[in-house]
């Protein structure tokens, strides 16, 4: 695995990238590396392109959940799958508590083993299914998910007040036509997207910021 690439990676975003940081991140690239051919976690095998397209993609949205979270918040991550982003997040913002939410069991297994080859304690695993979670949360992620108009009923169950809901997208356009939707279905929000500059990676990546999510 190449360091020198992940350290450049999050410098060029602007994400903390100690000793602490790369090795936690090391690790869990390491993790993915090991057991992908049989949990099929990431599409990609070569681990230069899991650095770019899911390490480095997740951390672009680190200035986004820097403005929107603050210090003590409990964040969720929806269908968490790899960890991606939820891991990538724990690592990067230690102040901040993430759930993980996986209803597979294998990959459920496979997070809480990273969470212990990484010693990260600003973390957990939920074992569950989104439409079965009760808990209410100070924000809520997820990445490479269902589009937005088909989780909002849940979406709308585990937010706090105001909470936000941050979604890990694409291109702009697409983006927007699930917001579109959304709003067809009934619902009124506040909604902003800001472009993701992922390094090394020449694709569009955009956050969608939905605040104040209901039906009408």
């Amino acid at each position: 695995m190449d360091r020198d690439l992940l350290i450049s990676g999050m410098e060029r975003i602007g994400a903390p990238h100690g000793d602490a940081e790369i090795g936690s991140l090391s690790t869990f690239i390491e993790e993915i590396l090991l057991f992908n051919p049989v949990l099929k976690l990431v599409g990609d095998k070569d681990p230069d392109e899991i650095i770019i397209r899911h390490v480095l993609d997740c951390a672009a949205a680190y200035p986004v959940f820097a403005g929107e979270t603050k210090a003590s918040d409990t964040i969720a991550d929806l269908g968490s799958g790899a960890g991606l982003p939820g891991v990538v997040l724990a690592v990067l913002f230690p102040d901040r508590h993430f759930v993980l939410v996986e209803r597979m069991q294998r990959r459920s297994q496979f997070l809480k083993g990273v969470l212990l080859r990484t010693g990260l304690r600003n973390a957990e695993v939920d074992q569950s299914d989104l439409r079965a979670e009760r808990r209410r949360f100070d924000a809520v992620t997820c990445r490479a998910f269902h589009p937005v108009f088909s989780i909002a009923e849940d979406a709308i169950r585990i937010l706090s007040d105001d909470a936000p809901l941050i979604l890990y997208k694409g291109q702009r356009g697409n983006a927007l036509s699930e917001l579109d939707v959304l709003e067809g279905g009934g619902y009124s929000f506040g909604s902003r997207i800001e472009d993701l500059r992922v390094p090394y990676l020449d694709e569009q990546r955009t956050a969608v910021v939905i605040r104040g999510l209901r039906k009408e």
